[in-house]
Parts: C-alpha cells; sequence; structure tokens
C-alpha cells in the first residue's frame, strides 16, 4: 500500500485517497438541488456520489440539501481530489456496495477537469 499523508484540514494527500462512503451514487444526469429519489433512495441532507452528469464538471461527492447542493468539504479543493481516490457507496439498488474510483489525471480543477 502507498503512504499518504494527512494534511491539516482533514484531507488525505498522496497516490490513493479513501474518502468516506457515500449514501449513494447517481445512475443519470441529476439536478443538483433540492432532495430527490436517487437510485431509490430518498435523500435528506445526504452525502452522495455524482458521476453521471452530462456535463462531466459536475461529478464529485455532493451534500444534498433542499437549496443548491454544495460540495462536500473533504471533496472540494485540488488537494482533496486526485487521481486514484476512491469512495465507497452504502445504498441505492445499482451501486450499493461497489466502489468508485477517480481516474481524472492530476491535478483536478473543479469546474475545469471531467
Amino acid at each position: 500500500m502507498t503512504s499518504t499523508f494527512q494534511d491539516r484540514t482533514g484531507s488525505i494527500a498522496g497516490q490513493t485517497a479513501i474518502k468516506a462512503p457515500v449514501a449513494v451514487a447517481t445512475t443519470a444526469n441529476v439536478t443538483l438541488s433540492g432532495e430527490q429519489t436517487i437510485d431509490g433512495v430518498l435523500t435528506a441532507e445526504s452525502r452522495i456520489l455524482v458521476k453521471d452528469q452530462t456535463t462531466t464538471t459536475e461529478n464529485g461527492i455532493y451534500d444534498t440539501s433542499s437549496g443548491a447542493w454544495t460540495r462536500a468539504l473533504d471533496f472540494d479543493g485540488s488537494r482533496d481530489a486526485v487521481k486514484g481516490c476512491i469512495v465507497g457507496i452504502t445504498g441505492g439498488t445499482v451501486a450499493s456496495n461497489k466502489t468508485y474510483r477517480l481516474t481524472s489525471s492530476n491535478p483536478v480543477v473543479f469546474g475545469t477537469s471531467a
């Protein structure tokens, strides 16, 4: 296993970073606001993996809310998202118990990188 180092904000930097699991992962393009049912799970201020956006720069880990969703604090900057990051999915019917790996090249630039 590759050594990793934790920075002062709690993010893990290195060749592999394991992110806290998410409640569900998208299976199609979604609106990034409002609570909704995704893969059979009703979100309620949930942490989710958005991975199927038509505009791929919108993909990532989000915290849902009744208003606009925000990127999760551990996945909102280039030090948080590095090629090789993995996240586990805990719920849903399609993606439950699966793990997803970030394959974008470093550096990941939010709003620019696919």
